[in-house]
């Protein structure tokens, strides 16, 4: 059974950058999760251990049975707060992971029990999700996540220069593992989905 690698299918999606670029992120599947609170909080690293419990579980099931194998994709958020609106405690967020497209709401589902009952975690509130962010800018952020920042404001320049306009606050794409890797040496894509002005 061949191990489909959505890494190397979307290939521009997953590389960046110091510089800013334009691309474009097809329509694809996730397992996701909304909620609130500051980042790496205690609700941000819940919603982590389920994103990846089901990731993970899934992956096994499906590859057991027969049914697809797959790598799992780095782990990416979209912020759905502006920072400079909302107190750090109330931000709100969407965690993703991109899956093949093959996985059913039955699959999850199969996955959510079997979580629940191997490591007694609920992840009842992941959803499958299907999402198309179309034309965006990215750029590789290299450093803290406290000091990303200024790869928006690079993002945003470009933009401008190019006649685009940021359609939503941001999406960033975690390359590094933080428990592995120091901080200046962090590697984060930042992208912006973009249109025209």
């Amino acid at each position: 059974m061949q191990s489909i690698d959505l890494k190397k299918k979307h290939r521009e999606l997953y590389k960046a950058n110091e510089t800013p670029s334009q691309v474009v992120a097809p329509e694809c599947a996730f397992l996701s999760i909304d909620s609130m609170g500051r980042p790496g909080g205690e609700a941000y690293q819940e919603a982590i251990e389920k994103v990846y419990g089901i990731a993970y579980t899934m992956k096994y099931a499906l590859k057991g049975a027969g049914i697809l194998d797959f790598k799992i994709p780095n782990m990416e958020c979209l912020w759905l707060s502006h920072p400079d609106e909302v107190p750090l405690d109330e931000w709100k967020w969407r965690l993703l992971i991109r899956i093949p497209d093959d996985i059913t709401e039955e699959h999850i589902q199969e996955s959510r029990a079997l979580l629940l009952e191997k490591k007694d975690i609920d992840a009842s509130d992941l959803k499958l999700i299907r999402w198309e962010e179309g034309p965006a800018v990215q750029i590789l952020h290299i450093g803290p996540y406290d000091e990303v920042t200024r790869s928006y404001r690079e993002l945003m320049e470009f933009a401008q220069v190019n006649g685009l306009q940021p359609g939503a606050i941001g999406h960033e794409v975690y390359i590094s593992d933080p428990r592995r890797t120091a901080p200046d040496k962090l590697k984060t894509i930042v992208r912006m989905p973009v249109k025209p002005i």
